[in-house]
């Protein structure tokens, strides 16, 4: 759910003097668009001591990128499909350019395809159940949930010029509303898992980008993974099959069809009004990335959800 904002240039002597904070030495360093974290500006790196990638977390206070980074430490310690987190010298893990947060990653050498292959639907689904059943013991975490209607969500809402488009939102609001309001544990949630976010390795999968991820709802990261590995223009019941029984072989838990499919719109939602406020603000979407788009494809999915057998 991300887009792209102005990025705080990183030069290659950026680069060296961000890195030796790392006890990492820089034999190379390019700008290169990277899967994960459009909002952000990344530059991977050749050190001494293997490829690493410098990001700049152009979204975050420093207060903000500490817990994000104690979240993904957490994740790594759980064995969760995250890339290693490197740590500062001198301890911690981030530092700071032009007053901006950064942390260094491992890069993840594999591929990121547009679509996800059918193969490896089930075991995306199967490693976003582990996470939610393996990481949540133990933990707690000052980051707030991502999947919510903020105060520029409602006023998109609100405005919305009268057509299909905002009767489909609103209608649907009106109607899922009550999602992150449902009675369960609270997990570490991804929140944004697209193909754009996951590296695939043979037949392993890491996922990228966990920016949107904090404690919340599981129902609620299942339904997001639903609209971005089962589909683009349609929704794919076939996909989604694969996906949700991944994911309750991950987890261990039934799943609630209703509540995943009205947690899927709910997230449609969400998403449609930020593209649409996006595309208001003339920024730049990747292609097949619209408010029509989600709309469209959240339409496919209700009305292909009882092919489903759950």
């Amino acid at each position: 759910m991300s887009t792209a904002q102005a990025h705080v240039p990183l030069t290659e002597q950026d680069a060296a003097g961000l890195l030796d904070a790392y006890g990492l030495t820089l034999r190379h360093a390019r700008p290169q668009r990277l899967p994960g974290g459009m909002e952000n500006t990344h530059l991977k790196a050749r050190t001494a001591t293997g490829t690493v990638v410098v990001t700049v977390l152009n979204k975050k206070t420093p207060e903000q990128a500490e817990e994000y980074a104690r979240f993904l430490r957490h994740l790594e310690l759980a064995a969760a499909p995250v890339p290693r987190l490197r740590p500062l010298r001198d301890g911690g893990w981030v530092t700071q350019f032009g007053g901006r947060p950064v942390i260094v990653c491992d890069f993840v050498d594999g591929l990121s395809p547009v679509r996800l292959p059918a193969r490896l639907v089930h075991e995306a689904g199967f490693l976003l159940g582990r996470v939610h059943r393996t990481a949540a013991a133990g933990f707690d975490s000052a980051l707030r949930p991502h999947l919510r209607l903020n105060d520029a969500d409602a006023a998109t809402l609100a405005s919305l010029p009268d057509g299909p488009f905002a009767r489909w939102a609103r209608s649907t609001w009106q109607a899922v509303g009550y999602v992150p309001e449902h009675d369960g544990p609270v997990v570490p949630i991804h929140g944004d898992l697209f193909p754009d976010n996951i590296v695939v390795r043979g037949r392993s999968l890491v996922f990228l980008d966990w920016e949107d991820g904090s404690l919340d709802l599981p129902h609620l990261d299942v339904g997001m993974a639903l609209l971005g590995l089962c589909g683009r223009r349609a929704f794919s019941s076939r996909r989604a099959g694969r996906l949700l029984a991944g994911y309750q072989q991950g987890s261990g838990t039934a799943l609630n069809g209703d509540l995943v499919r009205d947690a899927a719109l709910y997230a449609a939602v969400l998403v449609a009004l930020r593209r649409h406020r996006w595309q208001q603000e003339r920024r730049r979407l990747p292609a097949g990335r619209s408010a029509a788009a989600m709309h469209h494809l959240a339409a496919s999915l209700a009305d292909r959800w009882p092919q489903l057998q759950l």
